[in-house]
């Protein structure tokens, strides 16, 4: 776990060190505070904060590959993971070190509204995971970047198009894939455990497969 710790402490100084952590993280605040201005503060519009809620879903959409795509691949850029590897820690510690590293960066303030910050927290992990396992695959941080960007868009086209073509079995399943109502639900208040294990599920699934995938590259 220390070296955990270690690759944890390395992470996060490396985001707050270079200028573009300052400005994913400014924007983000920049955008969901206008959101909240102008949509909270509205008159007549009730005092909630499911719209800042709702959008932040699909900021994070944006601002966790932005944030993952340099974690391995910009390693190898640098020359830097070879050293990386030579270190005292497994694969999995180099990709949860990563991951946790990544999380710290970007987890969300808790306040009143448990529900929709963890919907927050759960989506940004699940985009997260998915852009470490994008960043261990590709060599370039723009393709790593595009590809969690496609992925999850394309999870939740599909899965609005495919069920009116599909026999209703797969239509269910179609629909249960999306991650877009689960969401509102976080939004809303809703706590529905199985959304829950929904994004539990895929982030774990993302950082079991990016393991595998620093394995197989570590002992080519």
């Amino acid at each position: 776990m220390r070296a955990v710790a270690a690759i944890v402490g390395r992470e996060v100084r490396s985001n707050f060190l270079s200028p573009v952590g300052y400005l994913v993280a400014a924007l983000f605040a920049a955008i969901t505070g206008v959101i909240f201005l102008a949509r909270t503060f509205e008159q007549g519009q009730p005092a909630s904060m499911r719209l800042v809620f709702e959008w932040g879903t699909w900021l994070l959409l944006f601002v966790c590959p932005a944030i993952s795509m340099r974690m391995i691949a910009e390693e190898k850029r640098m020359g830097t993971w070879e050293m990386l590897n030579s270190c005292p820690v497994s694969e999995r510690g180099i990709v949860l070190g990563k991951f946790l590293g990544g999380m710290i960066y970007g987890r969300p303030d808790y306040g009143e509204i448990a529900c929709g910050y963890l919907g927050l927290l759960l989506a940004g992990a699940a985009y997260l995971s998915s852009g470490l396992l994008a960043s261990a695959l590709c060599a370039s941080q723009v393709i790593a970047f595009l590809l969690t960007l496609f992925f999850w868009l394309g999870l939740s086209l599909c899965a609005k198009l495919l069920p009116a073509y599909v026999p209703a079995r797969w239509a269910d399943v179609a629909f249960a894939s999306d991650p877009d109502p689960r969401l509102r639900d976080f939004a809303i208040g809703l706590l529905d455990t199985s959304n829950i294990v929904f994004f539990c599920t895929l982030t774990i699934f993302f950082l079991i497969a990016a393991t595998r995938v620093v394995r197989a590259g570590r002992w080519r």
